[in-house]
């Protein structure tokens, strides 16, 4: 396929319009538990795009993550960029779309295959009854029970996502979205709440380095994360690292409103911690560094 063929078809496939179609179908297929066919759907896929077919089967919002129709303009903004420059390459990047063709006739084509049972396994339940596709030409707001209300005055965790992945917080973004990224880098993004981290459930780095946090207590719940940096914010209390089972390196550096280290006591898999900057009691200093932890200060 020549390069302009391919600009072409995929700025049709990337429209508001085509998105929302295929949206609104994975969205019918989930609610009908027709699991199997989505992972077909994205078996369909998987040669072209980096998508794993794990046991879990999340496959929903991993397919809702590449083809929601709220990012059709940072889509076909990144389509033009790669034919303006001549890189077939990058263009064949976003392809994968095209191997759908009609997913309506995709999706009947693929109810004869028996249907497994199991059910995704997420940390909640989604309800997709309250996932609104929103259309460029639409105001309603999406209304569900996991959306996310910003109190800080500064930037949330949840917003400085989106201004990541769209430059802007006007999008809607449901936050089980978060639930299958692996790594995330927020270095100076103007945050000072921590809201919305708490969907990131499979998380196993995150950098919040050089931010205005002072409140971590967000962070509990994810239990996967191996790597933290929260250096250059403004923490106190670091209790919540106590429930982080699996953290191998913390680092800390520049908080210097922390006193007690205790919290870090407890954890059997920490092998580096940055106190750089940090006024941490020398004996539990000493204490971390007994059991084999590197500790810089």
């Amino acid at each position: 396929m020549e390069l302009e063929e391919l600009y072409n078809k995929l700025k049709q496939a990337y429209s508001n319009q085509n998105l929302t179609k295929i949206a609104v179908t994975l969205i019918n297929l989930y609610k009908g538990k027709q699991f199997e066919i989505l992972r077909k759907i994205v078996e369909l896929i998987s040669e072209t795009v980096e998508i794993s077919i794990d046991p879990e089967a999340r496959y929903f919002s991993k397919l809702m993550m590449l083809y929601h129709p709220d990012r059709s303009n940072f889509h076909l903004l990144e389509i033009e960029r790669f034919a303006a420059k001549r890189d077939y390459k990058g263009l064949s990047s976003y392809a994968h779309i095209l191997r759908l063709g009609s997913i309506e006739e995709i999706a009947l084509t693929l109810e004869s295959y028996e249907d497994i049972d199991y059910s995704p396994v997420y940390e909640w339940d989604i309800n997709a009854d309250e996932f609104i596709i929103i259309t460029v030409n639409e105001k309603t707001q999406q209304e569900s029970s996991h959306t996310i209300s910003t109190k800080s005055k500064g930037i949330s965790f949840y917003d400085a996502i989106k201004i990541r992945m769209y430059g802007h917080t006007h999008t809607e973004f449901p936050p089980y979205y978060l639930e299958d990224i692996e790594e995330i880098e927020l270095a100076q993004s103007g945050i000072d709440d921590l809201d919305g981290v708490q969907y990131c459930i499979h998380a196993i780095s995150i950098d919040l380095s050089d931010n205005s946090i002072d409140d971590i207590s967000w962070l509990w719940g994810l239990k996967q994360l191996k790597d933290i940096n929260l250096s250059d914010n403004s923490i106190t209390d670091i209790d919540t690292l106590s429930n982080l089972k699996n953290l191998r390196s913390v680092n800390l550096a520049n908080n210097n409103t922390i006193s007690d280290i205790s919290p870090l006591m407890n954890l059997d898999k920490l092998e580096y911690l940055d106190l750089s900057g940090v006024k941490a009691p020398v004996e539990q200093i000493r204490e971390l560094e007994e059991i084999g932890v590197t500790v810089v200060v």
